[in-house]
């Protein structure tokens, strides 16, 4: 079973997608890490301390997303287990960004000033480039995608046991009742039960 490509193919498209996202970021940021070893750069510490934090998630993301995709082929993902697993995500997110916040302070900066008609960004006293604009463009879309997960677990139809039903499965936002029946059609159901209703 191949190491990250284990999901079934029956599965949601939603949570299909947002495990693709997610390993986009892990993929993006091996490429990126790579160019910053790679590119000659006088501020290449720096460089390095902007993707700390993305190269600890990648690390927990990868394992936790090889895990709910094992439990998926099992039949053993139920929603308690997706959630708790997104949540882990999240919370390794803040320990590793912690870590990776620790990192950068203690990463040496520059004394690089935007000129008067320049425009761009100066963090720590070194301006911005293109690599380095990618790598925080990346972290934003980290997080996006770790806090979309959780948010659709936890908005995922209710399966109190039993795995998640792959196979039709969607975010199911419902106040009761019937998940496939509107409330137009709940309601001429409940007319035409009643004997004393009359057309």
């Amino acid at each position: 079973m191949p190491f990250l490509l284990a999901f079934p193919c029956n599965a949601s498209p939603r949570l299909r997608g947002l495990q693709i996202c997610q390993l986009g970021v892990v993929s993006l940021t091996t490429v990126l890490t790579f160019l910053a070893a790679v590119i000659p750069s006088k501020h290449k510490a720096f460089t390095f301390s902007l993707l700390y934090g993305l190269i600890l998630t990648s690390i927990t993301t990868s394992i936790l997303i090889n895990k709910e995709q094992k439990a998926a082929t099992r039949g053993i993902l139920t929603k308690d287990k997706y959630v708790k697993y997104q949540f882990w995500k999240v919370a390794g997110g803040f320990v590793m960004y912690f870590i990776g916040f620790i990192a950068f302070v203690a990463s040496p900066g520059g004394n690089e000033k935007l000129s008067r008609n320049e425009n761009g960004l100066v963090i720590n006293g070194v301006k911005v480039n293109t690599l380095q604009s990618t790598i925080l463009w990346l972290n934003t879309f980290n997080w996006i995608f770790m806090w979309a997960s959780l948010f659709y677990s936890c908005c995922m139809t209710k399966l109190e046991t039993g795995p998640i039903r792959l196979e039709g499965e969607e975010a199911n936002i419902s106040l009761g009742r019937d998940d496939t029946t509107n409330d137009e059609a709940y309601a001429r159901r409940l007319q035409a039960q009643d004997p004393n209703w009359q057309a």
